[in-house]
């Protein structure tokens, strides 16, 4: 009976499955397995180089494998060799490789150290793959291959390289012809993945230092052109004349100017000069100005906020390069605004024509504190943007990745965001936080404000540092610090405990803050008492001892900070910088503050402290200026300071505490709040003539030559400037540069002591020979002239040459002159005749004097023979 009822279960099972094999055998019939041949190459370029010189071997099939992609399992050719032969006879392999989707494997390197013939041959083992393709079961036995051997020679010589096109010694824009990889380390960009307090963006980066390693910046005060975005300056009466009467341009409240700069193009939001709240939608929209001539390239519609821009290198079997994209929030919460629990939008653009690409949804946080991949090659530009995520005590570091958040997980072969991207996709790591120290919880949820969680208190490429830092008071700036802080390090690209938490004690009731982080060290500053820490970042180990900063009364106020150059910037209100090397924790050198007089209500001319500094090309740049209260202080200045020994390098007019004043391509771009003006500075393009008379100059005569020299800088040319100086602004000096320019683009006297610039002038002459004839200078109005008299006739071209200087890039000009007529031949002088008596005279007394000479000579040898005589006779 019971194997009556299991026949009859069995029969029913058999039953259930029938349709479920039809229905597989109808999806999916299976082909019998196939022999398939194929046939591989190896490469390897170049043929013939120098003993340590690299060749490249690639191995390729000549199709791809059968079934390939998600059909076919992402089949790709695997187990393949490279057997490469010595001119020893010695043998070495290489691999196993798996190819690319195209059947190839390239960027093989072998460095050779020995001259001779080398021999290279590729192997494949086989193997059977299967897939399904329109409905079908294919199954491949692909047989095993190997290449024919290729030969190259490896000789004592190396052969040439690339061609490398010098750096430019001329003025040069935008776009750097590809192949000019020298220029590279001209064309920085400014990503706005900084945000300064009171800002949307226009920091560096989120490492806060505002430090752009990948630029030229000026080294002189000279302005390529101005450009408004508001009203500004003196209202006019009624309205009367003081030092807190100007059109708005210090309130913290106000957006003025957060810029953020790519391949040459300055990308703003435009503000209206007097918004309707804080956060106002109703804005005249973005902005694209031209880097070096303050052109408008376009102009969006948007209430978007401009949040950062970035580019993202990629390379795939389908395309490689780099992509840039602009980032603006569609919901950003202002300044002061109430987190959204649902995140944020961030809105993807063409930054060439300002087109939208796609959203990036559940955003978390619209300030964008971003680090750029420098490193890895495969992932240059990438954005990496750090945040703790989750509640204590399961909290979490994790890591975004832009470039994976636009390729997707399965790293697509091609890049092509659109519709909404969610943010999260992004996600490359997340790494749990400690949550207690020794045992003891670092966190008490019944008084967070003693007791904070663990928090990110500086982003570097290197490292993420975490702080807890409690407070005695709840106070709007934590100004009372309890004492003790703990602290722990992260990996920034693995997500890895490197070290802590550690617990460190601190003054109780102070306020120490972490100022600054990179190059390894950050650095905390006790504001109560001016006095800085130094600390490595990998170890969190202290650097020396506590350091006492020199400064004034004021310079407990407010300070800032930056690292760059292994050296910690600090400066203060006091108007005092301190650099602090890093390596040794000893103060470098200091700069004091300078006087105001009556100028300032403090006696000095203070720095500003939120985010208003920039660093590049080794200068540091900080503004004299404040926010918030007036007055607007006269005399303020952009002050430029040598890196290495604070020395200044040079300084110009202006209130430019709002925004960082970014530099990028060799150009620093500062608003200032006296006009309420864009300044950018750099060193501009120069116009040369010169003229010679054309007829009438015979030998002899002197030439004059002269010609004209001038800055020919966008900003010559405006409205302004054209209506002032309608024969051009001319080129100056060095040592004029500062007050010349004042007086220029900021309507102040104009310098009575301005030199021009010097002017060499060359010949060819009519007999092919080139060179200088002499050096003048140009006067204030932009002419010279130089007087010279030619030494050959013929033709002569002259040319004029301004050499450049830190402020002008050089030009030349040329003109040409014809110098008439021959040299008068020297005449001889005409002899005279002699009279009769010279004559006969004159012959006579000659041979009188030689008959003389011989009888002379003649009783000489006579007496020289005397004494031989003599002795002779003795014997």
């Amino acid at each position: 009976m019971k194997k009556t009822k299991s026949l009859v279960v069995m029969f029913f099972l058999l039953l259930l499955t029938i349709p479920m094999i039809l229905q597989v055998s109808q999806i999916a019939p299976v082909t019998a397995a196939e022999d398939m041949p194929v046939y591989l190459k190896v490469y390897a370029e170049p043929n013939v180089v120098g003993v340590g010189q690299t060749v490249y071997i690639s191995l390729f099939f000549t199709k791809p494998i059968p079934i390939v992609g998600a059909a076919g399992g992402a089949s790709l050719y695997t187990g393949l060799t490279i057997n490469l032969v010595k001119p020893d006879g010695s043998n070495q392999t290489y691999g196993p490789y798996t190819s690319d989707t195209t059947g190839g494997v390239g960027g093989i390197e072998f460095v050779p150290d020995t001259v001779g013939n080398y021999t290279v041959q590729a192997f494949y083992k086989g193997q059977t793959i299967n897939g399904t393709v329109s409905g079908k079961v294919f199954t491949y036995n692909i047989l095993p291959t190997q290449s024919e051997v290729t030969t190259f020679t490896v000789q004592t010589d190396p052969i040439p390289g690339n061609l490398m096109v010098p750096l430019p010694t001329e003025y040069w824009s935008r776009p750097i012809y590809a192949t000019n990889y020298q220029w590279a380390q001209l064309g920085g960009n400014w990503w706005g993945l900084g945000k300064p307090s009171f800002t949307d963006t226009g920091g560096y980066d989120a490492q806060g230092n505002n430090f752009n390693p990948y630029t030229e910046a000026p080294n002189s005060p000279h302005i390529m052109w101005v450009k408004p975005t508001a009203f500004g300056g003196q209202v006019g009466l009624p309205i009367s004349s003081d030092q807190e009467s100007q059109y708005t341009s210090t309130s913290i409240l106000y957006r003025q100017f957060e810029p953020v700069i790519l391949n040459g193009i300055i990308y703003y939001k435009l503000y209206p000069n007097t918004p309707t709240t804080e956060t106002s939608t109703e804005t005249p929209g973005w902005a694209a100005v031209d880097l070096r001539t303050g052109k408008t390239l376009w102009t969006k519609n948007t209430s978007d906020t401009l949040d950062f821009a970035f580019v993202m290198q990629f390379h795939t079997v389908q395309e490689y390069g780099t992509q840039a994209f602009l980032v603006g929030s569609a919901n950003s919460p202002g300044l002061f605004g109430v987190p959204r629990p649902e995140g944020y939008t961030w809105q993807l653009f063409d930054p060439m024509t300002g087109y939208f690409i796609a959203n990036i949804t559940n955003v978390p946080s619209t300030a964008a504190a971003g680090l750029v991949e420098t490193e890895d090659d495969n992932a240059q530009g990438a954005v990496y943007i750090h945040t703790i995520n989750g509640t204590y005590p399961n909290l979490t570091l994790t890591m975004w990745n832009s470039t994976l958040c636009l390729q997707g997980p399965t790293m697509s072969s091609v890049i092509r965001p659109s519709g909404n991207i969610n943010y999260t996709r992004g996600y490359q790591w997340s790494k749990a936080i400690p949550s207690t120290i020794n045992g003891v919880n670092i966190t008490d949820l019944t008084n967070t404000l003693k007791n904070p969680p663990l928090s990110i208190a500086a982003r570097t490429n290197d490292v993420i540092l975490l702080r807890a830092y409690g407070e005695t008071m709840d106070t709007f700036a934590s100004e009372f610090g309890e004492g003790s802080e703990i602290e722990c390090g992260f990996n920034a690209k693995t997500g890895e405990l490197m070290w802590g938490p550690l617990n460190r004690t601190l003054p109780r009731h102070h306020e120490v803050s972490v100022l600054a982080a990179g190059d390894g060290y950050y650095v905390e500053h006790d504001k109560d008492t001016n006095i800085a820490y130094v600390f490595n970042l990998k170890t969190g180990a202290q650097v020396g001892s506590a350091i006492q900063l020199k400064g004034n009364a004021l310079s407990t106020l407010s300070r800032g900070g930056a690292i760059a150059y292994d050296k910690c910037y600090i400066w203060d209100f006091g108007g005092y910088v301190n650099a602090i090397d890093l390596k040794t924790g000893k103060i470098a050198w200091t700069y004091e503050p300078r006087p105001a007089g009556y100028n300032t209500p403090y006696g000095i001319y203070p720095f500003w402290h939120f985010g208003s500094h920039s660093i590049a090309d080794g200068k540091l740049f900080l503004s004299e200026s404040r926010m918030y209260d007036p007055p607007l202080f006269s005399d303020a200045h952009k002050i430029v300071l040598n890196c290495t020994d604070g020395s200044l390098v040079w300084k110009v007019l202006g209130f430019y505490g709002r925004e960082p004043s970014p530099i990028a391509d060799g150009y620093l771009v500062a608003w200032n709040s006296y006009d309420c003006q864009i300044y950018t500075y750099g060193k501009g393009p120069t116009k040369m003539t010169v003229d010679a008379p054309k007829a009438g100059l015979q030998y002899g005569q002197s030439v004059v030559i002269s010609g004209t020299i001038t800055d020919i800088s966008t900003g010559t040319t405006d409205d302004d400037r054209s209506a002032r100086f309608p024969n051009g602004v001319a080129a100056v000096s060095e040592e004029s540069m500062e007050a010349w320019m004042e007086y220029v683009y900021m309507q102040q006297p104009k310098p009575t002591n301005a030199t021009g610039v010097p002017v060499e002038l060359f010949v060819v002459d009519g007999n092919g020979n080139y060179r200088s004839i002499g050096t003048t200078t140009s006067t204030v109005e932009g002419y010279f002239s130089y007087n010279w008299v030619p030494d050959i006739p013929g033709p002569y071209m002259v040319y004029a040459s301004f050499a450049g200087s830190e402020s002008y890039w050089p030009s030349t000009a040329v003109t040409s002159f014809v110098v008439e007529g021959e040299p008068k031949p020297t005449t001889a002088p005409t002899p005279q005749p002699q009279t009769i008596s010279e004559q006969y005279f004159l012959p006579s007394v000659a041979a009188i004097i030689i008959v003389i000479v011989i009888i002379g000579a003649i009783i000489l040898l006579m007496l020289r023979r005397l004494p031989q005589l003599y002795f002779n006779d003795k014997k």
